[in-house]
């Protein structure tokens, strides 16, 4: 039995009063060290002198040295090590590493026996245990995943896949036009809200392709009942010129003859297009019902090239009937096999300028096939699929050279389609065009009645007439102005030659624009030109450029004239040089009156008034007529700033700096209203004054103000216009100023800062509102010192409105000039005041145009 025994001795008061002492039992002790422990661990006990107390492997040794085996004088390395690494420990450490051995050492230190109990960890142990702890983890892991996973899927699945799919299912059903496809609502979150929403959209896409239905519906019986309409006048207007053409009211000059041939002809084009019309609206909804029978091929096309032989009559152009005579009977509507024939035998002369144009039929099975060949232009590929299509046309633009409307292959191929059978092209551009279509085989023969043809072609306009020669050119009259009509259109050009033909007018034609270009650089000078836009190989837009190149606006006028009426088409036709556009079909008296304006303005420049005549609507050329900055600072005596900001219409006001010998005359206006013809009247003054200085030399403010109203009140009569402008004119020489015309106030500001008003009512009379106005033109003379300023400005400002509606007025702007006018310049002053008039007006819409000019003395 190991017994270890133990003293305590008592003290009291620092006497020794007695002593305690005990025996410790350490059998237990020992085996609980050696038998208690982890796998592949152990626990050793031993003194701090080194002596072993407990070992499992050691037991023996210990008790044969009766408790006196020291570790030191072992000869276990091991062992030693384990003793200096626990001995050499930092108090109060409790694991230690014993890096000699790769182990962990867990250490409890028995204050009483002064005793170590160790507690020995292999590495390997822990990592082992670490290995386990860690595989459990990740096993546990996967399998958490794996489940978390599954429950996502199924989650997703009912709660993201299943409205994803049902949403893709509903747009492909709307895709498909079945507009009542709805979603269930059955969810409150975003997929709800989105099936709500989808929900809300196919309702409205239902209701508006219900609306669209109905007026594309609406459309059709408006186009069908048009159609229908304007049959009784064409008939009407048709058959009354023929008559009155073959001398129903007596014997007519060649003259007349042709215009009621060029009547017939327009007439009868019209006719064409009315029909097709109908009968796209007939076939688009299936209102047509062809009258079958056996029908003879080439006996059809016969007459169908006879009747269309006026049309190649001036091209070198060979119509051929290339079907054989033993051909079987076509299955066919006669009627409507006549129109498949003429539209595209039509389109076949139409675009074939020389060559042959030849029709084929051969019988396929239980069909024929038939092939209308050209050697034509050629389509582009591209296109060859769009041309059946409605209003499609293979070219398009200003420059097409071939008329139509685009409708004539999309009925052709619904009639062919109405017969059973097909219709398709094969082209080569530059080469040639060549249409089949495909007809059944009659099983009936020929009937005895068949074969009988209307007496006349929807696309002979008139057979046994040439409108080209019957539109001759007219001799002159010996009239004073000399007009050039361009149009390719014969009919077009007659009808202006006739209008113009009562005015005593020289008039020349050209059937292009190149052939207009021609004439003119030849040596023909016209005095204006009436150009057609739409015209072949040039436009009227590239024939105004190219002669913009060498002559000025108020040098040749042009006036274009079109079918086209869009803005954006006006404004084009004005940015690349004309003066004026009108749109057909022409009224006799808006031409006249607009081409007598022009023609006046350009004898007013060619008498020295040299007054504008330019009608560009543009801001760029309303602002490039004033002054620049360099003109103004070579100005020595004066510092003069100026400013114009138009409206967001074309408005009328200017102002103007001009200098000579010495003087310098300062103009400032505004004419009443907006628009072109504002526009135009201030573009006319400004020319006018410059001009009437050059010839007076000097201001005389009677002659000048009468010469300059008589011109301006005569051309307002002239435009038919309501217009009339306030101008004042201020004469300026060695400090001295004369001011002159009814304007605005003028502000007068001293260099000491006072500030005057000069009231200019009585000083003039409006520009152009009567015939005279000499008696109330008057004259006010001040002078300048250095520093004095003058400041002259239109109503845009004292008239300009805020958001509330409140004018600027003159008050403020006499402030504004007051606070920044005594020591600034001029160019500070006029910014100044219209940074002050833009903070005003904030976002409010400007309705009048903002003009303002500062003028200081040096």
């Amino acid at each position: 039995i190991w017994m270890v025994s133990c003293e305590t001795p008592v003290d009291i008061a620092n006497r020794h009063v007695a002593t305690i002492g005990h025996d410790i039992v350490l059998t237990d002790l020992f085996n609980r060290t050696s038998d208690d422990h982890l796998e592949s661990a152990y626990n050793l006990i031993f003194r701090q002198d080194g002596r072993l107390i407990a070992h499992p492997e050691y037991m023996t040794q210990i008790q044969d040295a009766e408790g006196n085996f020291n570790i030191l004088n072992s000869d276990d390395q091991h062992l030693n090590n384990i003793f200096q690494t626990v001995k050499h420990q930092q108090p109060g450490t409790i694991a230690l590493e014993n890096t000699k051995d790769n182990e962990y050492l867990a250490v409890t230190k028995i204050e009483g026996p002064d005793w170590y109990f160790v507690t020995v960890y292999p590495k390997s142990l822990l990592a082992n245990l670490a290995f386990d702890t860690a595989r459990f983890i990740l096993i546990l892991g996967l399998i958490s995943l794996l489940i978390e996973i599954t429950v996502l899927f199924f989650v997703l699945r009912e709660q993201v896949a299943k409205p994803l799919n049902d949403l893709m299912g509903a747009t492909e059903q709307i895709t498909k036009g079945r507009f009542e496809t709805h979603l269930k609502v059955t969810r409150q979150n975003e997929f709800g809200h989105l099936a709500q929403s989808f929900n809300a959209m196919s309702q409205e896409i239902q209701a508006r392709e219900d609306s669209l239905r109905q007026a594309n519906q609406l459309k059709d019986e408006f186009l069908a009942n048009t159609s229908h309409e304007l049959r009784t006048p064409l008939n009407g207007i048709i058959g009354i010129a023929e008559s009155l053409r073959e001398g129903v009211a007596g014997e007519l000059s060649d003259k007349a003859t042709a215009n009621l041939t060029m009547i017939v002809s327009s007439g009868k084009r019209l006719s064409a297009l009315v029909n097709d019309i109908l009968d796209f609206s007939k076939l688009k909804h299936k209102e047509i019902e062809l009258q079958v029978k056996a029908v003879g091929l080439r006996e059809i096309v016969d007459v169908v090239l006879t009747l269309s032989q006026p049309l190649v009559a001036k091209k070198p152009v060979e119509l051929n009937n290339a079907i054989a005579v033993d051909l079987p009977a076509a299955k066919a509507d006669e009627n409507r096999l006549q129109q498949i024939l003429y539209n595209l035998i039509g389109n076949a002369i139409k675009f074939t300028e020389q060559g042959k144009i030849e029709i084929k039929a051969s019988a396929v099975e239980s069909h024929l096939e038939i092939t209308v060949s050209d050697t034509g232009i050629g389509i582009p590929s591209d296109k060859q699929t769009r041309i059946f299509e409605s209003f499609e046309q293979v070219e398009g633009g200003m420059e097409r050279t071939y008329g139509g409307t685009g409708l004539g292959l999309a009925v052709t191929k619904r009639l062919v389609q109405l017969h059973g059978g097909e219709l398709g092209v094969k082209s080569t551009l530059g080469v040639g065009s060549q249409f089949m279509f495909t007809l059944p085989i009659s099983e009936e023969p020929i009937s005895s009645q068949s074969a009988v043809v209307a007496s006349q072609s929807p696309l002979q306009a008139v057979a046994d007439w040439d409108i080209k020669t019957l539109v001759q050119q007219p001799q002159n009259t010996g009239g004073h102005f000399k007009i050039l009509i361009v149009d390719d259109e014969p009919v077009n050009r007659q009808v202006v030659a006739n209008f113009l033909s009562l005015q005593n007018y020289n008039i020349v034609q050209a059937a292009s624009g190149m052939e207009a270009i021609a004439l003119i650089e030849d040596g023909l000078i016209p005095d204006a030109i009436l150009l057609d836009v739409m015209m072949p190989r040039m436009t009227g837009y590239e024939v105004t450029k190219r002669l913009r190149d060498k002559w000025q606006l108020s040098e040749m006028p042009i006036l274009l004239l079109t079918a086209k009426n869009q803005v954006e088409d006006l404004v084009i036709g004005l940015e690349v040089g004309a003066n004026d556009y009108l749109t057909k079909p022409i009224s006799k008296d808006e031409l006249l009156a607009r081409l007598k304006t022009h023609l006046n303005i350009k004898r007013l420049r060619e008498e020295n008034i040299r007054m504008s005549a330019e009608l560009d609507i543009s801001r760029r050329l309303q602002q490039m007529l004033l002054p620049k900055d360099e003109e103004l600072q070579h100005i020595e005596a004066l510092d003069i700033a100026g400013f114009m900001a138009p409206a967001d219409e074309v408005g009328g006001d200017y102002y103007d700096v001009l200098y000579q010998n010495g003087q310098v005359l300062i103009g400032i206006g505004d004419v009443t209203g907006h628009g072109l013809e504002s526009g135009a009247l201030a573009i006319m003054v400004q020319s006018a004054v410059r001009t009437l200085l050059a010839a007076y030399h000097q201001l005389d403010a009677v002659k000048f103000l009468t010469a300059l109203n008589q011109m301006v009140y005569h051309n307002v009569i002239r435009m038919n216009a309501e217009k009339s402008l306030t101008l004042s004119l201020l004469s300026y020489q060695n400090g001295q100023l004369v001011l002159t015309g009814q304007h605005e106030e003028m502000i007068v500001i001293r260099a000491n800062g006072e500030l005057e008003q000069i009231d200019t009512m009585d000083l003039g009379f409006p520009i152009g509102l009567d015939e005279e106005m000499a008696d109330f033109i008057a004259e006010t003379k001040l002078s300048l010192k250095s520093g004095d300023g003058v400041v002259l400005y239109t109503d845009g400002i004292t008239e300009a409105e805020n958001i509330e509606g409140q004018y600027y007025g003159l008050e403020r702007l006499c402030f504004v000039i007051k606070q920044n006018g005594q020591q600034n310049s001029a160019q500070e002053i006029q910014k100044a005041v219209i940074d002050d008039v833009r903070r005003f007006i904030g976002e409010q819409k400007v309705f009048d145009d903002i003009t303002l000019l500062v003028i200081k003395q040096k």
